[in-house]
C-alpha cells in the first residue's frame, strides 16, 4: 500500500492501488450479509444474514442486481483518505453513520469487523466535501483538499478508470475518467 506524502498534501492519492470489496460479504437491501453457498447450476445463493441472524435464500440474479458492495472501517477510511483512527471521531460528528456490525442487530464489538456500503461511502464523501478542513478562511468559503473527488473515489473504489498526462513539473494530471 502507497502511503501519501505530507508535502505533497494528497497528491499521491491516485497511485493508492484498488480497493476491492469483500467477496463473501455483501449488503442486500441495506442488511450485511455473506454468501455461505453458491450453486451455480440451480441458480441459487444461499445467505446468513448478520443483521437478522438468519439463513436466506435468493437466486443469483436477484442477489446480483440487488447487492453492494462491504468495506471495513479501514477500507473506507484510506477510500476517504483518512486514517482509520479518524473514523469513530467523524461518527460522533455526524459526518458519517456508524459502521454496521457482524453481530446479530449490526451491533458492533471488538474483533469483529464492521463494514460500510458503497453508497454510505459516497453520501459521507458529498458531506465531508462541504466541509471545511484546517484554518477558518476570514471570507468564509469551504476549502477541503483532503477528500477525493467523486470520479477519484469511484476509480478507487474500481468503478471507473481515470487517464493521465504528465506536466512539466513531473506531476500527473487527470484527463478524463471513464466508468466501466
Amino acid at each position: 500500500m502507497a502511503t501519501i506524502d505530507r508535502e505533497n498534501k494528497g497528491q499521491d492519492y491516485n497511485i493508492v492501488p484498488i480497493r476491492r470489496p469483500r467477496r463473501k460479504t455483501w449488503f442486500l437491501n441495506g442488511e450485511l450479509v455473506r454468501i455461505t453457498h453458491t450453486s451455480r447450476a440451480a441458480g441459487i445463493v444461499t445467505l446468513y444474514n448478520c443483521t437478522k441472524d438468519i439463513t436466506m435464500t435468493t437466486t443469483v440474479a436477484e442477489f446480483k442486481k440487488k447487492r453492494k458492495r462491504a468495506f471495513t472501517v479501514t477500507e473506507t477510511a484510506q477510500l476517504l483518505n483518512y486514517h482509520r483512527k479518524s473514523m469513530p471521531r467523524l461518527v460522533k460528528r455526524g459526518l458519517i453513520p456508524p459502521p454496521v456490525g457482524e453481530l446479530p442487530g449490526g451491533q458492533v464489538a471488538w474483533h469483529y469487523l464492521s463494514y460500510y456500503s458503497e453508497d454510505t461511502i459516497i453520501e459521507a464523501r458529498k458531506l465531508m466535501a462541504q466541509t471545511h478542513h484546517g484554518k477558518a478562511r476570514k471570507d468564509g468559503l469551504v476549502t477541503n483538499n483532503k477528500v477525493p473527488t467523486e470520479q477519484e473515489l469511484r476509480y478507487a473504489m474500481g468503478d471507473g478508470m481515470m487517464m493521465y498526462i504528465k506536466n512539466e513539473q513531473g506531476q500527473f494530471i487527470p484527463v478524463f475518467s471513464e466508468t466501466l
